[in-house]
Formats: structure tokens, sequence, C-alpha cells
């Protein structure tokens, strides 16, 4: 299985972005907040043996790597989103978006507490 990294920031050896060259502070409303509710909302994919710090202002923040199934991102991303203005990238904004439209039209099947 592969997963594609985002919210990763720059270290030694690594061609990842920088957290404050996301910053967009106009970056507001409806789309963002949907980011964020769903970065919260990932699966656990892996757990680290000490928290990560934010690289903007040093807060404390998750110790887990969470997923989808497609993207796997550090657990305090959403705290670079909605307490610095980190926009993710364009790619990432139309994989959320269009898992939510997915989510949302989806077919309910009842029935799948029946005994047998």
């Amino acid at each position: 299985m592969e997963l594609r990294r985002v919210g990763y920031w720059a270290d030694p050896g690594t061609d990842w972005p920088q957290a404050q060259d996301m910053i967009d502070a106009n970056w507001t409303g409806i789309e963002r907040d949907a980011v964020v509710s769903y970065l919260r909302r990932g699966f656990v994919a892996r757990a680290w043996l000490g928290y990560a710090k934010c690289r903007l202002c040093g807060a404390q923040l998750g110790d887990l790597d969470l997923t989808d199934g497609v993207f796997i991102w550090p657990e305090g991303l959403d705290h670079y989103v909605t307490a610095h203005g980190v926009r993710l990238p364009d790619w990432f904004v139309c994989h959320v978006v269009t898992r939510q439209e997915q989510y949302e039209g989806a077919d309910c099947i009842d029935g799948c507490w029946a005994v047998r």
C-alpha cells in the first residue's frame, strides 16, 4: 500500500515544503472548515514515541499519523490550518471536497444488523 504524504514539513534530506511558505491568511470559510474537519476525522495509521511540536509557534501537537487510505498526515496538521492560516495544496483540498460529496451522496444499506 502506498499513501501520499501531506503536511510534513522540511527536514534535512527532504524536499518537503516549509510551513511558513504556505500561509494564506485569506483562506477562510466553508472550504477551510471542511478540510479541518476532514483532517480531524482521519484513521490512526501509526503512533510515535513522543509529541511533535509546531514549527511556527512551538505548541505541542499529536503523536499520531492519520490517514484516509489515500493520504497520510500528522495528527497536528489541523493546528497549522486553524492557528496559522496554512493553506494545504489544491490537490488535497480537491480530494477532501470530492470525498465529502461521495459520502453525502452514498446510499445506505439497511438490514446489516439482521440475524441470518
